[in-house]
C-alpha cells in the first residue's frame, strides 16, 4: 500500500511537501462476492449466496446482521458447521412488478480490526421483452 499526503505548513521556505506512507496491508476477511447484483423478471425468485471467511491470523465471530429493511429482499445468516469459522448469507428477492430494489446488509463482528462488514444488494426486475416477429 502506498499513500501520498500533501502537507501544508507555515514554514516560509517550504509551504507544502508530500509525505509518502507505505506498508503492507493484511486482509482481515474474504467476502465473496462483495456486492450482490440480481437480475430477473417480475414473478421470478432471485437468489444468491455470499461467503464470508475470516483470515486465519485475525479470526472473529459474527454477532448479528441488520438490513435497512427492504421487505422484498430476504436474508439469512448461516454459520459453517466445519472446524473453520466461516459464514454464508443467503439472499432471496421477489417482486410481481418491474422495479429496482436495494438494501445494505451490516454484519456486526467481535473483531477489533473490522467491527462491521457491509454487503450491498441490488435486485433488478425488468419487463419481459416480447419476441420480435
Amino acid at each position: 500500500m502506498k499513500k501520498v499526503i500533501l502537507v501544508k505548513t507555515d514554514d516560509p521556505v517550504r509551504k507544502e511537501f508530500n509525505l509518502v506512507v507505505t506498508g503492507p496491508v493484511e486482509k482481515i476477511v474474504d467476502i465473496n462476492p462483495e456486492s450482490v447484483y440480481l437480475n430477473g423478471n417480475p414473478g421470478d425468485t432471485l437468489e444468491a449466496v455470499v461467503n464470508i471467511t475470516p483470515s486465519e491470523k485475525y479470526p472473529f465471530s459474527i454477532l448479528g446482521m441488520e438490513t435497512r429493511g427492504n421487505a422484498r429482499i430476504e436474508t439469512s445468516l448461516i454459520e459453517s458447521m466445519d472446524d473453520k469459522k466461516s459464514w454464508q448469507v443467503k439472499i432471496k428477492s421477489t417482486s410481481d412488478k418491474v422495479q429496482n430494489l436495494y438494501d445494505v446488509l451490516t454484519l456486526k463482528t467481535d473483531s477489533q480490526y473490522k467491527s462491521t462488514l457491509t454487503i450491498r444488494v441490488y435486485a433488478i426486475f425488468l419487463e419481459k421483452k416480447a419476441p420480435k416477429s
